[in-house]
Parts: structure tokens; C-alpha cells; sequence
């Protein structure tokens, strides 16, 4: 089990009740409720960020899905939900398929 710290932080109005709505249809404590939050919050936060890295050919599909934390099928589903096109030609395609086998 890691080691909880304490970290205080003031939160808006509008955030303290979306914490604690959480919680209540969860069924959680308040805390429990913060960390989901937060980590749900940082996955899509980091999937937004290398994904737009994608978008502007900063990186490959397969990179931004490892910055990500995602898999690369999971980084195609959320570049094709953002409209995202793939640059790759089908030869490519091709011939990456034939390198994974």
C-alpha cells in the first residue's frame, strides 16, 4: 500500500459539491470520491494532450498512446472520436502488421 500525504487545497463551490454528488451516487466517502476524480481527470487530460501531439505530427500514434498510459487501439478509438486522420499510407499499414507478426 503507498503512503498517504496530505496535500490541502482550496476548491471552488461548484467543485466541492460535484465531490460531494460524486461521492453520493457512488457511494463513497468524499475522499474516495476526490481520488477518482483526479485520476479519471488525469487520464483524460494526458489522452487530450499526446493526442493533440498526434494531431500535429509532434509524434507517432504508438508514442502518444505510451505517454498516454493507453493502449494503441484504445489512442486510434479517441483519435478517430477527435476526427483525427491518420497520415499513414496502407503500405505502411502493411508493413508494420507484417513487423508485429
Amino acid at each position: 500500500m503507498t503512503k498517504a500525504r496530505y496535500l490541502g487545497a482550496r476548491l471552488d463551490d461548484e467543485i466541492v459539491r460535484m465531490v460531494e454528488l460524486t461521492a453520493e451516487e457512488e457511494h463513497l466517502d468524499k475522499t474516495s470520491a476526490l481520488k477518482e476524480l483526479i485520476l479519471i481527470g488525469r487520464r483524460q487530460f494526458l489522452i487530450d494532450k499526446h493526442l493533440e501531439e498526434y494531431r500535429l505530427g509532434r509524434c507517432s500514434l504508438d508514442k502518444a498512446a505510451r505517454l498516454a498510459g493507453i493502449t494503441i487501439s484504445e489512442m486510434m478509438q479517441e483519435a478517430a472520436k477527435a476526427g483525427i486522420k491518420s497520415t499513414e499510407t496502407i503500405e505502411e499499414f502493411r508493413k508494420g502488421l507484417k513487423l508485429l507478426k
